[in-house]
């Protein structure tokens, strides 16, 4: 082992620019690759913090009356499991918001915003304000995108209508944003007590938002949840299941789209070892006439490429991992106005990386098969006769 990698050491320096290119272009291939992966992790972390903003890590519902009764009896059974953080009661239902001769469908959510304020950032996507009372009139938090649509701002007053005709006076105290345009048109906060005295619930609710320390193990922990609590139970990532499904093809889009940079630069490595192994088929054929077997001569062209793909794959590791930290220090600005986030968020995953680095060494090892078996077909005694 050792004599291959001096041999293959010797004829990589021997031709040494040939190689740095070798090298560059597959170190190129893996940097972008992580790179795009590391983006692309940044995108879905960013949009799951902004989808559970507003959206139940696991939310606890009665699906045959779609009224949960005894609200904290359920909540003190789903306390017992560790990974819960908190378990926040809220109402749900359809309205309609008016404002003067605007009017608009809105899901109307009842929350109790001390407790929010306890169980999670809430003020992260609050714009300005909050729901406290004014003036004796209950407040009403809008998104941003719905106060756009009708006109509001800070003070307004407007009236929420539900489905029974019944309607309330509210004013706007405080606007969110959470970054999602389906969320911020179309979501309005009241408190609980409010929103329970309006659409008729009495002291029971629509749900409970269970809060977990890891919001990746709520589909394992809906499942115990649902076979030891008389409650229905449903993890975000099955009410947000297409958005979901969507993010991960377009990673496994964007990892196969930009491996083919790879083995491209790998195609070159593979034509560059063949016209070695051409023209130096005088050496190959002395080692094989001084007793070298055909397999060591395979090996030394293997050897070869799996140097230059170690060495450009390590080399595109560490520029991609500079280039992800750089990204995440210093971001790239997006416009607000035609973007919902304002710089490019990053996320390095180890995993992503080592799955770079195997793919990478392996396109490299299977682009040596083609000039290794050229090399194993030599005939040596022919070899050294047309040479000779």
């Amino acid at each position: 082992m050792e004599f291959l990698v001096f041999l293959a050491r010797r004829h990589l320096r021997t031709r040494w620019r040939q190689s740095a290119i070798l090298v560059a272009s597959i170190a190129v291939g893996v940097a972008i690759l992580t790179t795009a992966l590391s983006l692309t992790n940044g995108f879905e972390a960013d949009l799951v913090g902004r989808i559970l903003s507003t959206t139940p890590h696991i939310a606890a519902t009665n699906a045959l009356t779609g009224r949960l009764q005894e609200p904290e009896r359920v909540a003190e059974e789903i306390r017992r499991y560790p990974a819960v953080t908190a378990v926040l009661p809220y109402v749900s239902a359809q309205g309609l918001i008016a404002h003067g001769a605007s009017a608009t469908g809105a899901l109307i959510r009842g929350i109790d915003p001390a407790l929010q304020g306890k169980a999670r950032d809430w003020s992260r996507y609050v714009v300005s304000g909050d729901l406290a009372s004014e003036e004796g009139l209950p407040g009403v938090m809008l998104g941003s995108e719905l106060a756009r649509k009708l006109g509001v701002s800070l003070g307004d007053r407007v009236k929420v209508v539900t489905g029974q005709n019944k309607q309330l006076t509210a004013a706007v105290t405080g606007l969110f944003a959470a970054g999602l345009y389906e969320y911020d048109s179309h979501i309005a906060f009241l408190e609980l007590k409010t929103a329970q005295r309006l659409f008729g619930y009495g002291a029971t609710v629509t749900g409970l938002d269970v809060r977990l320390n890891d919001v990746f193990r709520a589909p394992r922990l809906a499942y115990e949840m649902s076979a030891e609590i008389p409650a229905n139970f449903r993890p975000w990532t099955l009410t947000n299941h297409s958005l979901r499904a969507a993010l991960a093809l377009e990673k496994r889009v964007i990892f196969l789209v930009t491996l083919f940079i790879i083995i491209v630069a790998t195609m070159g490595v593979a034509n560059t070892l063949a016209m070695w192994v051409l023209e130096q088929s005088r050496e190959l054929g002395l080692l094989r006439a001084i007793g070298a077997p055909a397999r060591l001569v395979g090996r030394l062209v293997v050897m070869q490429g799996f140097l230059v793909g170690c060495l450009g794959t390590g080399l595109g590791l560490a520029a991609g991992w500079l280039l992800s930290v750089g990204l995440a220090f210093f971001p790239l600005q997006l416009p607000q106005d035609v973007y919902y986030i304002d710089k490019l968020p990053v996320e390095m995953q180890a995993g992503d990386f080592l799955l770079v680095a195997v793919a990478s060494i392996a396109i490299s090892l299977v682009g040596c098969l083609l000039p290794a078996r050229r090399a194993l077909k030599l005939d040596p005694i022919e070899i050294v006769r047309r040479t000779s």
